[in-house]
């Protein structure tokens, strides 16, 4: 019945969104038609991997604590996996500038169905790490992702086009009632196992497809002919003054801080977040009802974006941005207040979750491209990543130390740095206008 309430109530949103907005469907469906090459490929394959990522992401948490890791040691592989993509997204940088952009993605992206093949046929913790590691090291592709895809996409239509890319990133949960079946039926062991190796499987399909039709970009055909061989003296000094850069660049150090709070914030929100609405002695839900809440939170986020994204104007970006951030807090300030076995809670917990990162992500990101200069974005935004990446590594030692605490001191946590992230926007970017 809740289900079907949440469905129904989606379908009317989607339905008078067009009496709501100017933006009715066509003009969405206009949009997807005027993306052409690299651009369209990674849309039509992203459900591919999408949804993946949503079956594994809500019971990996409780699939490697079944396998005998602690809280603490949870923690610690999170940590470790902050630490691989670190170390991925810088290496994404350099490798996009030597071999070029087609061909960086390509080789790195095997690590989806390799990471999922290693998770599927673990038995403890020393299969765990491996499977980390792989898992981490898919962000050397990050980089060379987004100059793919950007290329060939106007300023003005990149929130828009980053829009629907978050939406197929955020559909992936729409069919997570297939994994809670699955779970529930066979038991979080052997489900798992086969949600790991059918995840492998698509996975490397989209893989495929993709060799067969991205095309370098001309940016990436220029790199390739002025590469030289790898000199790590010469990349560390290349990436001291891309660092120094970003630091020396007000505009792009105040806004990036932003997103390097909210990161750690999401990071460690999301690192026992399955285990935290299963553990008996908390929320105690039943392992497949946890299927349903990132069905919720997808349908709010895709319904947000329909609606709200497109009528929103360059220059109230950042304003809503921090809008974003606050529902982030709100989200997390339930979990603090979560009594047991109440799913209307956590419900709401989620649709407000959903419309603040609805807000959040695609306009943030958008905006984070455009500031980057096309000849140095590859560079930029690997060193960019590894930043946020490496402040983010206490988050997942703190996060395991925490719950180990006192379970709701972990969102007490994230409550605090979401308003820190907003209070930076607030006064360093709004008040000073950066990027108003």
């Amino acid at each position: 019945m809740f289900i079907e309430n949440v469905s129904n109530t989606f379908n009317y949103l989607v339905k008078t969104s067009k009496d709501i907005v100017n933006y009715p469907a066509l003009q969405l469906k206009g949009l997807l038609a005027s993306v052409k090459g690299n651009a369209k490929v990674l849309i039509v394959s992203q459900p591919a991997f999408s949804i993946p990522t949503a079956f594994v992401g809500v019971y990996q948490q409780l699939f490697i604590i079944s396998l005998g890791v602690s809280a603490i040691e949870y923690g610690e592989l999170i940590a470790l996996g902050i630490c691989v993509q670190l170390l991925s997204f810088f290496l994404g940088g350099v490798l996009a500038d030597k071999l070029g952009h087609k061909k960086t993605h390509d080789v790195f992206i095997l690590c989806w169905p390799l990471s999922f093949i290693l998770f599927g046929f673990a038995q403890n913790i020393w299969w765990v790490i491996p499977a980390i590691i792989v898992s981490g090291m898919m962000n050397v592709s990050s980089p060379a992702w987004n100059c793919l895809f950007v290329e060939g996409i106007s300023e003005n239509k990149r929130s828009n086009i980053y829009a629907v890319v978050h939406i197929l990133v955020n559909a992936g949960p729409l069919l997570l009632p297939l994994a809670g079946a699955v779970v529930k039926m066979l038991g979080l062991d052997t489900a798992s196992r086969i949600i790991y190796l059918f995840s492998a499987v698509i996975t490397f399909a989209a893989i495929i497809y993709r060799w067969r039709h991205l095309k370098e970009t001309k940016q990436g055909e220029k790199t390739k002919k002025d590469r030289r061989a790898l000199d790590l003296n010469e990349e560390r000094k290349n990436f001291g003054k891309t660092f120094m850069m970003l630091i020396e660049n007000k505009k792009i150090f105040w806004y990036g801080l932003v997103n390097v709070i909210f990161i750690l914030a999401i990071t460690m929100w999301g690192s026992f977040n399955s285990v935290f609405l299963a553990d008996p002695k908390e929320v105690g839900l039943d392992l497949s009802s946890l299927a349903v809440f990132p069905i919720v939170a997808s349908m709010i986020f895709i319904a947000a974006i329909i609606i709200f994204i497109p009528q929103i104007k360059k220059n109230n970006y950042i304003k809503y941005i921090g809008l974003g951030i606050l529902l982030n807090a709100a989200s997390s300030t339930l979990y603090i207040f979560a009594p047991e076995k109440n799913i209307s809670v956590m419900v709401l917990s989620y649709m407000i979750y959903g419309v603040g990162l609805a807000l959040f992500r695609p306009l943030f990101d958008a905006r984070l491209m455009n500031i980057f200069r096309e000849k140095d974005r590859a560079r930029l935004y690997s060193v960019y990543n590894v930043i946020v990446m490496g402040c983010s590594i206490p988050g997942g030692l703190l996060s395991g130390f925490l719950y180990t605490l006192y379970p709701r001191s972990l969102f007490i946590v994230t409550t605090l740095l979401f308003l820190a992230s907003f209070w930076i926007l607030w006064k360093k970017v709004i008040k000073t206008r950066l990027l108003v």
